[in-house]
């Protein structure tokens, strides 16, 4: 922006939140009890050595990036206030869709003041989000800025950041399952080949499903599939059924607050919720599932649009130092290369990352998959220690790393693209 100089100083990142029980629930509880619906801090913010450049920023207590943006921030709201155009306003889900007309009038009148934010979503699922709360117009032209996870194709202008999904790494409940790692190694007869978590019934995780049912490995595996319906919002060039029976993972395997719920799962709609009610209960390791497994099958929420997005999926089995094999779309793989990551190439063939027809590169997924059941389940997973070990001390770095560059990277956003 004309007249924004950037902030050249290093930039350092209080301590964060580390247990997922301090959920968006309880933070949203303690608001409606303790919080103004307008704080505003010192001028320059609550540290004016650090501050986000010149600029005014002010930051939605309900948006995921709060907690990191909150010693940079001049103010701070959780009920939408009066909007200023010498501000910069970080808005969320919730108040953006409470306030919709007023949001987007305000930003057609003022382009750039206000940036959307929503790192849980990414690359497609945030296109989708877009679309869902009418901005997609908004955000091509500029009118509404975009703090987002994953890669979008080119020709949007967004501000990225991959630390809100990498941080499960950091949650006390799975510093305390990456324990079970020594015993998860040394347990050489396994009741299961691989551990393969299914969510939403995406239709390359049906695909998945049918593929490895025909090839008798489905039946080897720990598996879940928590919707029985296709979802089809999502672009597809997978043929499949459109329904497949809800499967829960045996109660041992569950984490602890899912298991008394599910004896009362649903048969027919999204089990997820009824499971976990409305924490992110799939960010938590359980960790024998990791122990009773040889390696995961990872069915990432992208497959088809051809742009990663990084999410818990990829970064469980890191946690758990488990090897795995991911079906996701296209250039994945490299992607997580370029991140730093390291995968299994001189082990097990992953050349289906440069497979661009969807199918195609299902099919190799999944003989990729029996190569590793058929041909030595125990030599894999000795043979991929040393990368597992790698990966998660990668992780934690990467993670810290990440979180604390995002002041910097909204800055830059900020003065560069808006």
């Amino acid at each position: 922006m004309p007249g924004c100089e950037q902030h050249k100083q290093r930039i350092t990142v209080k301590p964060k939140q580390t247990s997922l029980d301090s959920s968006v629930n309880t933070i949203v509880a303690e608001a409606l009890t303790s919080r103004r619906p307008f704080l505003k801090w010192p001028p320059g913010g609550p540290n004016v050595s650090i501050m986000l450049g010149t600029h005014k920023i002010i930051v939605d207590e309900w948006a995921e990036v709060w907690d990191l943006l909150r010693p940079y921030a001049d103010a701070s709201f959780w009920q939408l206030p009066d909007l200023d155009p010498a501000n910069i306003y970080v808005i969320g889900r919730v108040l953006l869709k409470e306030h919709w007309q007023t949001v987007t009038e305000w930003a057609t009148q003022h382009p750039g003041r206000i940036i959307f934010s929503n790192p849980a979503e990414g690359s497609e699922t945030i296109k989708l989000q877009l679309q869902r709360l009418r901005i997609t117009e908004h955000v091509q032209d500029g009118r509404i800025g975009l703090l987002t996870s994953g890669d979008l194709e080119p020709g949007l202008c967004y501000c990225k950041t991959d630390c809100y999904f990498s941080n499960i790494v950091e949650y006390t409940e799975n510093i305390m399952a990456h324990e079970s790692v020594h015993a998860m190694r040394h347990k050489t007869r396994k009741p299961y080949s691989f551990l393969m978590l299914n969510g939403r019934l995406r239709p390359h995780r049906k695909a998945m499903i049918d593929a490895l049912r025909e090839r008798d490995l489905l039946d080897q595996a720990l598996w879940t599939n928590l919707n029985a319906h296709v979802e089809m919002a999502f672009t597809s060039g997978l043929v499949t059924a459109q329904t497949e029976p809800i499967r829960l993972l045996p109660a041992q395997y569950e984490i602890e607050r899912a298991r008394p719920n599910m004896t009362t799962a649903p048969e027919h709609v999204f089990a997820k919720h009824h499971l976990f009610g409305n924490t992110w209960g799939d960010a938590i390791v359980n960790p024998e599932a990791y122990v009773d497994t040889y390696f995961s099958v990872v069915t990432e929420t992208i497959y088809d649009y051809p742009y990663t997005f990084r999410t818990e999926k990829i970064w469980k089995p890191m946690i758990m130092e488990h090897p795995f094999v991911v079906a996701a779309n296209a250039g994945y793989y490299r992607d997580l290369h370029q991140a730093g990551f390291r995968t299994f190439g001189h082990l097990i063939d992953e050349s289906f990352d440069s497979i661009a027809d969807p199918q195609q590169r299902l099919d190799r997924v999944v003989d990729t998959v029996a190569d590793i059941c058929y041909n030595g389940l125990e030599s894999f997973m000795a043979a991929s220690r040393d990368i597992c070990k790698y990966n998660y001390q990668h992780l934690r770095e990467y993670n810290r790393e990440q979180r604390a560059q995002l002041p910097q990277q909204l800055l830059s956003y900020i003065n560069e693209s808006l």
